[in-house]
C-alpha cells in the first residue's frame, strides 16, 4: 500500500502544485502503475480524500525503518496535499521526513524537506521557525551547487522578510533572486518573485516603483499561464489602483483574483484575496458587500490556523463599523486585532490596529484614544519606508489634535 501511494502521489504533483521543488524519486516498484486524473478537479478530489492516509503512510513507513520512503511521501504529500489543507496538518510529517532524509545523508531531500518546512511555518505565523529552514536550505543548495534552488530559497528568505516588514532586505533578496531566475531561465520563478518585489515596494508606498513590476509581472504570469501567479499580482495591482483613487478598477481586479481562487478551489487564496476584495468595497461604500468579505476571509483563515490573517479581516471588520458609526462594534475588532498582533510580535500590524482603536473610542474616551496613538507611534518609531512616515506623521497630526 505504501509503495502505491508513492506512485499515486507522485502522480498527482503535477496537477496540484506543478511549479514546486521536485526531488527525483526512484519507483518503489515496476509492478505498479501512476495514477493519473482526467482534470486539475479529479486531482483535488483524490487529494481531499486521501490526505489523512497520506498522512499516516508517512509516520507508518518511519515506524518501519523504511527512512527512504518516508522522506519521500513527506516530500510528495507536500506537493499533493489538497489547495484547502489546514496549515497545522503537514509539519509534523514533514519534520519526520526531514529526520529520515537525515539518516540517509539525502542533501538534497533535505534541501526541499527545509523549504517546504519553511513555507509551512509562514503559513502558520512561526516566522522564526520558517526563517531558519530558508536559511538551512540555502546553505544545502549552496554546498550542492544548485543555483536554481539557491534561488528559490533567496525569494522564500524574501518572503519572509516581507512578512516581518523588513522591505528592504525584502527587495534586495527579490532581485537576487530574480536574477538567478532569469540565469536559469526559469521564467515561472523569475515572475514570481517579481510579483514579490512588486507587493515589497506596495507596501513600502512605493506606487510607481509598484506599478512598474506590477505591469511586468502580470504579463509574464498570463504569458505563462500562470493563474495563481496572475491572481496574485491582481490582488497587488488592486491595492495600487484602490490608492490611486480608481476604485473601479481596484474592483475589477480583486474581483478577478478571487474568481481564479474560486476556480483552484484554493481557501488559502480565496481567504487572502477576500481582504483585497474588502479594501475595494470599502472603498467604494458598498460596507454590507466589505463586511461580507472581510467576515468570510476570518472564517476562512481561522480554520486555515493563520492567525495574523484572521486578525487583518477583523481589522478590515472594525474599518467598515467604524465607517458606518458603529464606534462601540468598531472598537471590539480593533482591539482582537491588535491583541493578536501583539501575540505574533508583528508590530506594524499592531500599530494600525490601535490607530483604528484610537479612533473609535476617541468620543467615549479621549485620555484612552491618546494612549493607544501613543502606544502606536512607540511600535512604529523604526520604520522609515515612506508608508511608515505617512502613517506615523498622521497619528502625531491627531494626537496633536486631541491633546
Amino acid at each position: 500500500m505504501l509503495k502505491w501511494y508513492l506512485h499515486t502521489a507522485d502522480a498527482a504533483q503535477g496537477w496540484i502544485n506543478p511549479a514546486e521543488d521536485r526531488v527525483p524519486l526512484t519507483p518503489a516498484s515496476d509492478d505498479v502503475s501512476p495514477l493519473t486524473f482526467s482534470d486539475y478537479d479529479a486531482a483535488v478530489d483524490w487529494a481531499e480524500r486521501e490526505h489523512a492516509n497520506l498522512l499516516q503512510a508517512v509516520r507508518t513507513a518511519a515506524d518501519a525503518g523504511q527512512d527512504r520512503l518516508a522522506w519521500q511521501l513527506a516530500t510528495v504529500l507536500w506537493n499533493a496535499q489538497f489547495p484547502s489543507a489546514s496549515g497545522t496538518s503537514w509539519p509534523p510529517v514533514g519534520r519526520i521526513g526531514l529526520e529520515a532524509a537525515e539518516l540517509l545523508g539525502e542533501r538534497a531531500a533535505q534541501g526541499a524537506l527545509h523549504t517546504y518546512l519553511g513555507m509551512a511555518y509562514t503559513r502558520i505565523n512561526r516566522q522564526a521557525e520558517s526563517l531558519e529552514s530558508h536559511e538551512n536550505a540555502l546553505t544545502i543548495r549552496r554546498d550542492l551547487d544548485d543555483r536554481l534552488g539557491e534561488a528559490r530559497s533567496l525569494n522564500l528568505i524574501g518572503l519572509n522578510h516581507l512578512r516581518a516588514r523588513r522591505l528592504d532586505t525584502a527587495a534586495r533578496h527579490f532581485e537576487q533572486a530574480i536574477s538567478a531566475f532569469h540565469e536559469q531561465d526559469a521564467a515561472h520563478w523569475a515572475a514570481t518573485a517579481l510579483s514579490n518585489l512588486a507587493t515589497t515596494h506596495y507596501r513600502a508606498g512605493r506606487l510607481p516603483e509598484a506599478a512598474t513590476a506590477i505591469d511586468q509581472a502580470l504579463a509574464a504570469h498570463r504569458t505563462l499561464n500562470d493563474q495563481r501567479g496572475e491572481g496574485n499580482i491582481l490582488r497587488v495591482l488592486s491595492d495600487v489602483q484602490r490608492e490611486q483613487g480608481d476604485i473601479e478598477a481596484s474592483l475589477a481586479s480583486a474581483q478577478a483574483a478571487l474568481d481564479i481562487a474560486l476556480n483552484l478551489r484554493s481557501l488559502r487564496l480565496e481567504g487572502f484575496w477576500l481582504l483585497t476584495l474588502g479594501d475595494a468595497r470599502q472603498a467604494n461604500g458598498q460596507y454590507a458587500e466589505a463586511l461580507t468579505s472581510y467576515q468570510r476571509s476570518a472564517t476562512l483563515h481561522r480554520r486555515l490556523a493563520d492567525r495574523s490573517r484572521e486578525a487583518l479581516a477583523w481589522q478590515g471588520v472594525g474599518e467598515v463599523y467604524r465607517r458606518l458609526g458603529r464606534h462601540a462594534e468598531a472598537a471590539d475588532f480593533h482591539r482582537q486585532a491588535a491583541s493578536t498582533h501583539r501575540d505574533l510580535d508583528d508590530e506594524w500590524h499592531q500599530a494600525l490596529a490601535l490607530d483604528g482603536l484610537a479612533s473609535a473610542v476617541l468620543g467615549e474616551n479621549p485620555e484612552a484614544a491618546r494612549r493607544h496613538w501613543a502606544e502606536a507611534l512607540r511600535l512604529i518609531a523604526d520604520f522609515s519606508d515612506p508608508r511608515a512616515v505617512a502613517v506615523r506623521e498622521a497619528i502625531e497630526r491627531r494626537l496633536a489634535e486631541t491633546s
